[in-house]
């Protein structure tokens, strides 16, 4: 009896020494705890919206446009290849670590619908398959070289690329990912016609991540190569127009100036817009909105020559 009271501390120190040992061993072998750097985005959803942004303002008030995309009661039925989806999943990208707290003020602490996911740095992405910057010198606009990567990455079958500034009609929005289904398309956009370049608008853009596949990978590659022998990139569209060129049996569906709205039209003799998405064909209110841009653009509450950017319910 006084053996096996003696030998009780005994034992319990020879078990807490083994507990903590693998308890070490556990610890050591596991990967560190990390708030951000998961793979890849959580959705399973096979369409959806993605957006991205960078600089804190533009995210914050970014942040209100992704909440009302993923807030619209679209019904179900828009997705071809999941007819049961009834809201518009979204993805917003992002290489900002106070995303999650600069969201929250722009949502003014509202929980977000939509699914907030950080890239990595330019540098050091942490997304499966992200590529780096393919230099060591930074830049003003070295954001446009995430365009066609997070593209390539895109966690949906049928994705729609929309930014900040492009506000949707209502649930008339899910119209863009019927009419680029019914096309059988790879890509699908406003086509632009300007003084150095004409092709898609990639600002509203939708594409097959299957059949765009070739043109995606064409567009990353035009953008490597157009930095390392210019040091620098400003804009992504003529290097995707530059891709689509030269990218064979790629279909392209234009979408139509009535059902994406970049026009603000002139109603009175102040020339004041006459409204928000100012025909019912419109699918999306994609003007430019100029120095107004964050407060009225992306914020869509906020009054413009004394209309509403955002005058449909978005539920």
């Amino acid at each position: 009896y006084s053996l096996w009271l003696g030998g009780q501390p005994a034992m319990r120190r020879a078990a807490l020494r083994r507990a903590a040992l693998a308890l070490a061993a556990a610890v050591a072998g596991a990967k560190p705890r990390m708030k951000h750097g998961k793979p890849y985005p959580e959705t399973k959803a096979e369409c959806g919206v993605i957006m991205i942004g960078t600089g804190d303002y533009y995210l914050r008030y970014s942040a209100r446009n992704a909440q009302r995309i993923a807030a619209l009661a679209v019904g179900s039925g828009w997705c071809a290849a999941q007819p049961d989806l009834d809201h518009i999943p979204v993805v917003y990208f992002h290489d900002n670590t106070k995303a999650e707290a600069l969201v929250r003020k722009g949502l003014s602490g509202a929980e977000p619908r939509f699914e907030l996911f950080y890239l990595g740095t330019r540098a050091n992405p942490t997304m499966a398959k992200f590529e780096a910057l393919p230099t060591q010198r930074r830049w003003a606009r070295d954001y446009k070289w995430l365009r066609p990567q997070y593209y390539k990455r895109s966690p949906f079958r049928i994705s729609l690329n929309m930014d900040g500034d492009a506000v949707p009609c209502g649930a008339r929005l899910v119209e863009a990912f019927r009419a680029f289904t019914r096309s059988q398309a790879a890509v699908a956009g406003l086509w632009h016609v300007g003084a150095t370049y004409s092709g898609l608008n990639t600002g509203f853009m939708a594409w097959d991540k299957e059949k765009a596949a070739p043109l995606l990978a064409a567009w990353a590659d035009g953008m490597r190569r157009a930095i390392l022998a210019n040091g620098t990139v400003n804009h992504d569209q003529q290097t995707f127009a530059a891709a689509l060129g030269a990218t064979r049996g790629v279909s392209v569906l234009r979408f139509s100036e009535a059902n994406v709205c970049r026009v603000c039209h002139r109603a009175d003799k102040t020339s004041h817009c006459a409204s928000t998405c100012p025909s019912d064909s419109c699918w999306v209110d994609h003007r430019d909105w100029g120095p107004k841009y964050n407060k009225a653009g992306i914020d869509g509450i906020a009054k413009v020559d004394g209309q509403s950017k955002w005058k449909l319910s978005p539920g």
